[in-house]
This record gives structure tokens, C-alpha cells and sequence, in this order.
């Protein structure tokens, strides 16, 4: 996936979701499978959560009544971020949480599905990984956003890392929308979470 926008900075507001590929159904899986395939849903939902703390201290910085140092400062506290930490990867709590939450999915769910599933099935999975990569590189991109926002500390350089998270924001949302819907019968049928 290109994630260079001819500038120094990566620009991966685009997942090609039109290229998505659709995971095929299973014959036979069943209502209660596919509701247990859904768990994958709620763990999405608590990353969302501290996505949403992240927007909030954006939205109280741009309003002035919280200094730019405290998102620098928020982002390696957040579960998010100590999991990228561990895999390698610079980023805040949230940042890490959600790198533990994908290497969970590239080290065990994964691997369990493609040994379980189909072509159609392992389809989903290589799209699911390259979509890893690009949240990925959007979370490098807040931390050092917000690095430069307190060493910095501008209009631009907060304009730059709301814009950032914004797209991670849209990334991540897209990205959860896609791989709870065509991993859901396959979580459910084959286990893995």
C-alpha cells in the first residue's frame, strides 16, 4: 500500500476500501456463532473509547483551555501506545493498545483463521494486514505530531496533528467497520479471539 504522498510525510487517508474483499459465508454457521463472532466488536469499541479522549483533549486544546503539552504527554500514557512500545513502534497509550490488539490479530487470530478458512477468507486477511500497516503509520505520525507540537508549539504544528488524527481517526473506524463485518462469521465458526 503507498503511503507517500511525494512530501516527507505519509499519506494514507486512502484504504482503497473499494478494494476490499468480501469474506465468503460459511455453510451451516449459525445465529449464536455469528454472535459470538461480534466479540471482536467490543474490543473495537474501548479503542474507540480512547480515541474519543484523544478528540476531547484535541477539542479543549483548540478551544485554549488545555495546553498542547498535555496531548504529547497523554499519548504515551494510553494503553494504546505501551503496545506499539513493545512491538517496536513509537506512539501514545492508545497508539500501543491498539498495536497489541493488531499483533493479537497478525500473531494468533489470523495464522487460526487462514489454517481454518478459505481463499475468499485469507483474501480478507492479507487486505486486513495491509490496513494494519497504514494505522500504523498514522500513529507514528501523531506521536511525532505531537512531539513537535510541544517543542513547536504553533497554530500550524496543532493544525498538522489534528489533521492527523482525524485521518487515523477515519482509518481506524473504517478499518473496524470492515474486519468486524467479514470477520465475524469466521470468528465465530473457527474461534481465535
Amino acid at each position: 500500500m503507498d503511503v507517500s504522498n511525494g512530501a516527507n510525510r505519509p499519506d494514507v487517508a486512502d484504504l482503497k476500501e473499494a478494494e476490499r474483499p468480501k469474506a465468503p459465508p460459511i455453510p451451516g454457521a449459525t445465529d449464536l456463532q455469528r454472535r459470538q463472532g461480534r466479540q471482536l466488536a467490543a474490543i473495537h469499541r474501548m479503542h474507540l473509547q480512547q480515541m474519543g479522549q484523544v478528540r476531547r483533549m484535541m477539542e479543549a486544546i483548540a478551544a485554549g483551555t488545555t495546553a498542547p503539552a498535555a496531548l504529547a504527554k497523554a499519548l504515551p500514557d494510553m494503553e494504546m501506545s505501551r503496545n506499539y512500545q513493545q512491538f517496536g513502534n513509537l506512539c501514545g497509550q492508545e497508539c500501543q493498545f491498539l498495536d497489541f490488539h493488531h499483533g493479537a490479530e497478525e500473531n494468533q487470530v489470523f495464522p487460526h483463521l487462514e489454517g481454518q478458512g478459505s481463499d475468499g477468507l485469507r483474501a480478507v486477511i492479507d487486505k486486513l494486514r495491509e490496513e494494519h500497516k497504514v494505522v500504523h503509520a498514522l500513529l507514528e505520525r501523531l506521536y511525532a505530531d505531537a512531539v513537535r507540537l510541544v517543542q513547536t508549539p504553533s497554530g500550524d504544528a496543532f493544525d498538522e496533528a489534528k489533521a492527523t488524527f482525524e485521518a487515523l481517526e477515519r482509518v481506524v473506524r473504517s478499518h473496524f467497520g470492515y474486519e468486524e463485518e467479514e470477520l465475524e462469521e469466521a470468528l465465530g465458526v473457527h474461534g481465535g479471539l
